[in-house]
């Protein structure tokens, strides 16, 4: 089992094992689903926004080898379960609950999904859904009560992104294109709309497709080098776009964008943004500020969505080290 454990949210979250957790399971799961209602509702919001899409299902999936052999007791009828379901969500509206144990995802029988890599079997579904075409239902069959049902139920399409609780030590937030993470002492600081901000800004490093640009500039973020030289261009140019884009990407899901300079300016934000000390790839915090308070005054004055902003779009092909 590795050290670090996360919880995946948006089309279905992924539950934490019963080790290696100092918080208490009611903590994880409230922090759970807080995280999914705010990012099942920007991810759908922002869908047109996106290339790739999902289904948003809201439920909590997770699989018998996520844990050790004092939870197997959970998947005696199979190794992957609902954990939860987002109140409200297209899953619950199904009637699907926790503890119900998924046998067949649309034709696909969960016996035949093999992880790769170190994936467990709760991703491996959660990439087997994301294909869902767009306007077929999902087919689920569950096992209850020692008998087989079947549940069909459509649901809308959302940016594809697995958006996760980390419990590790590590950035507060941060994204590779297919994953963001927010890391479990740091979104429990916060109020619901400080998330939004928080996963608005890594949204936008997705929506831009920042990694794949990176690579085609041959940016390795692995590297020390990216505090340095044309390196470092680039990352602040992409720091840039996603504090610019997160603005629309906050008016789209029903937020006002101002709450993102606000953000910057508060203890919480100065956290984030790495503290007092200067930073080679990020603007400091003030002037973060100053960037989502002139992109809403030259292009979303009235701080609502729905909003398109082609200006930003538009920037995903093209290359980052161009002007």
């Amino acid at each position: 089992m590795k050290p670090w454990l996360y919880s995946v949210l948006g089309l279905v979250s992924l539950a934490l094992p019963a080790t290696l957790r100092a918080q208490t399971s009611e903590e994880l799961t409230a922090q759970d689903l807080r995280l999914a209602a705010i990012s099942d509702a920007m991810l759908e919001a922002n869908a047109p926004l996106c290339r790739d899409t999902m289904p948003v299902t809201g439920m909590i999936l997770h699989s018998a080898d996520q844990y050790g052999a004092e939870a197997q007791s959970l998947f005696e009828s199979g190794p992957l379960a609902i954990s939860a379901v987002v109140p409200g969500s297209p899953a619950a509206r199904a009637g699907l609950v926790g503890g119900e144990v998924i046998t067949v995802i649309n034709e696909t029988p969960v016996d035949a999904l093999v992880p790769e890599g170190d994936n467990h079997l709760r991703e491996t579904a959660f990439f087997v859904l994301a294909e869902q075409p767009a306007g077929e239902p999902i087919a689920l069959q569950i096992a209850r009560a020692g008998q087989s049902q079947t549940v069909s139920f459509s649901a809308p399409r959302g940016c594809r992104s697995l958006v996760e609780i980390r419990v590790a030590d590590g950035p507060d937030a941060q994204s590779n294109g297919r994953i963001i993470q927010l890391q479990y002492d740091f979104a429990a600081s916060l109020s619901d709309q400080q998330i939004a901000v928080a996963l608005a800004h890594e949204l936008a490093h997705s929506v831009l497709e920042h990694r794949r640009r990176k690579e085609a500039e041959g940016i390795d973020n692995g590297s020390i080098m990216r505090h340095v030289g044309r390196n470092q261009q680039v990352n602040r140019k992409a720091e840039v776009e996603a504090d610019r884009l997160s603005v629309h990407l906050m008016a789209n899901a029903g937020f006002d964008p101002a709450i993102i300079a606000q953000f910057w300016r508060s203890p919480e934000g100065i956290r984030a943004g790495g503290g007092s000390m200067p930073s080679w790839v990020y603007p400091s915090q003030s002037a973060r500020a100053d960037i989502v308070s002139r992109e809403i005054a030259m292009y979303l004055p009235r701080r609502q969505g729905p909003t398109w902003p082609g200006h930003l779009i538009e920037q995903r092909d093209r290359p980052l080290s161009g002007d």
